[in-house]
C-alpha cells in the first residue's frame, strides 16, 4: 500500500472523495492529497481526512512544502521507539474483555490495549503483546470499553489515553498521536481535540 496518494475529483468511474474514503478504510495512515481544478469540494475532502487539497494551477513550491511536511511526519513515525515495561502508564483499569478473533476468543487486559482502528475492512486491536483482528465494529467496541481512558479520537480510531505520549499537527484540522509501545500513530480530529481539552482540562489547540 502506498504511503502517499494523489487524488483528483473528476475520475472516469468514481468520485475522488469516494475513492479517498475507500483508501482510508483500507489504510487510515495513507497521506491523501487532492490535486484538482474543483475548489468547491475542499470541505468534503477534509471530511475524509485529506492531508492537503491543491487547486490547479498551483506552484511547484506549494507541492514541495506539502511533501516536506509528509516526509517530516514519516521520519517521525519511523523514529518512534517502544518503551520498556517500566515506562508503561499506570495500570488503573484492571479489567479484561473477551474479543473474538475469527473462530477463537482473546482475553485481553484493557490496560494493555494501545489503540483500535480499521484496516482492510477489519477492526484491528493493537495491544502491548501483539495485534488482534476482529469483525466487531468500532462503535460496538467503543460501547464495550465503557469510556475513559478509551477515547474516540477520530472516526477510524479509539485510543487508550493513558498510552498517549505526544500530540503532533497532521495536515489541516487534525493531529497525530504518538503512542507508547508502538510506532504507529492514530489520528485526532480538531473537533475531538476540543472534547479532549474539556475532558482533561488542558489546552491542546491553543498550542498550535
Amino acid at each position: 500500500m502506498p504511503q502517499v496518494v494523489f487524488v483528483d475529483i473528476d475520475l472516469p468511474e468514481k468520485n475522488g472523495v469516494e475513492l479517498a474514503q475507500e483508501i482510508f478504510d483500507i489504510n487510515p495512515w495513507t497521506f491523501i492529497i487532492f490535486v484538482t481544478a474543483f475548489s468547491e469540494y475542499r470541505s468534503e475532502a477534509f471530511e475524509v481526512y485529506a492531508f492537503d487539497y491543491l487547486v490547479k494551477p498551483f506552484k511547484m513550491n506549494r507541492l514541495r512544502q506539502t511533501m516536506e511536511r509528509i516526509k517530516s511526519l514519516i521520519e517521525g513515525r519511523m523514529a518512534g521507539k517502544q518503551v520498556s515495561d517500566s515506562d508503561h502508564p499506570a495500570r488503573l483499569v484492571e479489567k479484561k474483555l473477551l474479543f473474538r478473533d475469527n473462530y477463537e476468543y482473546a482475553y485481553l487486559n484493557l490496560d494493555d490495549i494501545i489503540f483500535i482502528t480499521k484496516e482492510a475492512r477489519k477492526t484491528i486491536i493493537y495491544y502491548i503483546d501483539g495485534v488482534l483482528k476482529t469483525d466487531e465494529k468500532l462503535s460496538s467496541l467503543e460501547k464495550q470499553l465503557g469510556g475513559y481512558p478509551f477515547f474516540r479520537s477520530h472516526k477510524g480510531f479509539i485510543v487508550n489515553l493513558k498510552m498517549v505520549k505526544r500530540i503532533i499537527p497532521y495536515g489541516r484540522g487534525s493531529f497525530e498521536l504518538v503512542m507508547a509501545n508502538i510506532d504507529k500513530r492514530p489520528l485526532l480530529t480538531w473537533n475531538n481535540a476540543k472534547i479532549l481539552e474539556s475532558m482533561t482540562n488542558s489546552k491542546v489547540l491553543k498550542s498550535f
